[in-house]
């Protein structure tokens, strides 16, 4: 009789995280914006990952947060070796798929910031969502500081950037010639 009664408790139990608060739920994690240290800064990107837990697609269809006077969505192509950043005016979230704006062309932009992002301190970001719903997030300012001397570095050995001298190639194999990340 006693695993009877665990049996209906743990129906009872499914039942209770199956219910509709459960089903449109979406879940956003890892937002944070970049301080890159600069003053008069206006804008600033915002990323971060939001996963659709619910039984419908849904759609990210705006942002607004105390830090800026604007938050839009926009997204980063290639067109004609020209970067194109476009205003998106939602961005469809499918079930159980993780959308992530850090890998991905898509960001936040944050317009007209109110106060400097410092490194180490935080902000609340508010998600809205088609059906009216709204999130609020939690956005870490992360400090991404370059020094000149330091991209300057980045730029003569990064693979993808066009080489000044000619690569030596004698007694190298095919594979390794054709690898951007080895030679």
């Amino acid at each position: 009789m006693l695993s009877l009664g665990r049996f209906v408790a743990v129906i009872l139990f499914s039942l209770l995280f199956a219910s509709p608060v459960m089903a449109a739920r979406i879940f956003s994690d890892n937002a944070w914006s970049p301080s890159f240290g600069v003053a008069g800064l206006e804008s600033a990107p915002v990323y971060l990952t939001i996963t659709n837990l619910s039984d419908t697609n849904r759609y990210l269809v705006g942002a607004s947060t105390e830090s800026a006077s604007q938050v839009t969505i926009q997204s980063l192509s290639q067109s004609t070796n020209r970067m194109r950043i476009s205003y998106i005016d939602r961005v469809e979230l499918p079930i159980a798929v993780p959308v992530n704006f850090e890998n991905s062309a898509l960001f936040l932009m944050l317009e007209g910031i109110k106060n400097p992002l410092r490194a180490g301190s935080r902000f609340n970001l508010t998600l809205h969502f088609d059906n009216g719903e709204q999130e609020t997030v939690r956005v870490q300012v992360r400090s991404v500081a370059v020094s000149g001397d330091r991209m300057l570095e980045n730029m003569r050995t990064d693979p993808m950037q066009p080489g000044r001298s000619p690569r030596r190639t004698e007694g190298l194999d095919e594979g390794i010639m054709t690898d951007p990340l080895i030679r």
